[in-house]
């Protein structure tokens, strides 16, 4: 699923049964998640520029794809004025060893109680949809480095991304329908520029 704003417009398709929040809706910006340095609210992220607000498994070989996008964009999402945040079921330690093993150079937090992603409203995977994708899509990311490690979590944990403004506002959602649906990092670029007032282009 995605939807996604831009010159005005906005392009938002839904599958029968989401729940999610789309563009132009508030996201939950005074929810707390955990850092290594303890407890940050997306609206502590959003005060100085838009975030980027990633829910992955720490377990799953797409999402470390997803990961790896965003940090290899890392350079031009800070140009934007952007923060990437990328939020995990898992313990905080388990969330810091992880991604000081991949080098991942995003805010990752913790989010063990699933507060930040309910009142996200994060859609569950539908079992009838989630391995509907081509078995070379995950050869293709475990040669690019991903690994499938053991699963931590829900296997049907939904996973979303957001790009969300300085007011709380979303501009970008991409909500994923298959394990192997992963946003494109060229969409998320954009959405960042458009409200960030074209920085970092």
């Amino acid at each position: 699923m995605l939807s996604v704003a831009a010159a005005g417009h906005s392009l938002d398709i839904r599958l029968e049964g989401a729940v999610s929040l789309f563009v132009g809706e508030h996201f939950p910006v005074d929810v707390a998640v955990t850092s290594a340095d303890g407890d940050v609210t997306v609206a502590e992220l959003i005060a100085t520029g838009p975030a980027v607000v990633a829910f992955h498994r720490l377990w799953c070989p797409f999402c470390q794809q997803a990961a790896r996008d965003l940090e290899q964009a890392g350079e031009q999402l800070a140009a934007a004025g952007a923060r990437v945040a990328i939020v995990y079921r898992d313990d905080i330690d388990t969330v810091c060893t992880s991604c000081a093993e991949r080098g991942l150079t995003a805010d990752c937090f913790s989010d063990p109680l699933q507060e930040l992603e309910r009142a996200t409203e994060l859609e569950r995977f539908s079992l009838g949809r989630y391995a509907m994708f081509s078995p070379m899509r995950l050869i293709r990311v475990l040669r690019s480095g991903s690994r499938a490690g053991k699963v931590t979590s829900d296997v049907l944990q939904g996973r979303g991304t957001f790009v969300v403004d300085r007011d709380g506002r979303i501009v970008y959602a991409h909500h994923a329908v298959t394990a192997a649906d992963i946003p494109p990092i060229d969409d998320i670029l954009a959405a960042v520029r458009a409200v960030a007032g074209g920085a970092g282009a």
